[in-house]
């Protein structure tokens, strides 16, 4: 069981790769931030930030063992999207092996590349945060980067239109959870206010 700060960070460092530990550090920091401006939990925020990839560098068998030993049950799509596994992984470990019993937190691990509809406030700002970490050189995350201080649903749906574009364009397989947020959002704050 790794409880502190530091005991996490040490797991880290030796269980995922150098550039997905740099990765989580810069997460976590821009995390924290956004935490801190909307007085919110900067060090709920700055841990998941820290964990949030602590699967990601596992091969398909060991995740594949890991949904076995967890009981995690994917549905059919799911199955199909190997690259959204480590997320659900996450979560358990995080509860596993750093006790972390609080289901908001949790969520938020699970849902960092989908998106959900469960997401509060803490688990939009650790999507937020994982998509426009500073060493994230993608085309015209500016507007999000700047958003982000101003309105975190809006900052959402800006960063799920992009991702729903890539995933189209890329002609992968959409999760449903991230439609379904991306509608929820749209209907609470873009419809509601016309």
């Amino acid at each position: 069981m790794y409880t502190g700060l530091q005991q996490i960070d040490s797991y880290l460092r030796e269980n995922i790769s150098k550039e997905r530990y740099q990765h989580s550090i810069k997460v976590s920091k821009v995390a924290e931030e956004i935490a801190r401006h909307y007085k919110l939990s900067s060090n709920k925020a700055k841990l998941l930030g820290l964990i949030h990839d602590c699967a990601k560098d596992y091969t398909a068998g060991e995740l594949n063992t890991m949904m076995k030993k967890y009981n995690i049950n994917l549905s059919e799509l799911e199955k199909s999207i190997p690259g959204l596994w480590h997320a659900y992984i996450g979560a358990e470990i995080a509860r596993d092996y750093f006790n972390i019993k609080n289901q908001e937190m949790l969520d938020a691990i699970k849902y960092h590349s989908t998106a959900s509809r469960k997401l509060t406030s803490l688990g939009k700002i650790l999507y937020i945060a994982d998509k426009i970490e500073p060493s994230r050189k993608e085309d015209n995350l500016s507007t999000a980067r700047e958003l982000v201080w101003k309105d975190i649903d809006l900052t959402m749906l800006e960063l799920l239109n992009r991702e729903l574009q890539s995933l189209i364009y890329r002609k992968l397989i959409i999760h449903p959870e991230t439609l379904h947020t991306r509608n929820k959002i749209l209907k609470e704050k873009v419809y509601s206010e016309k």
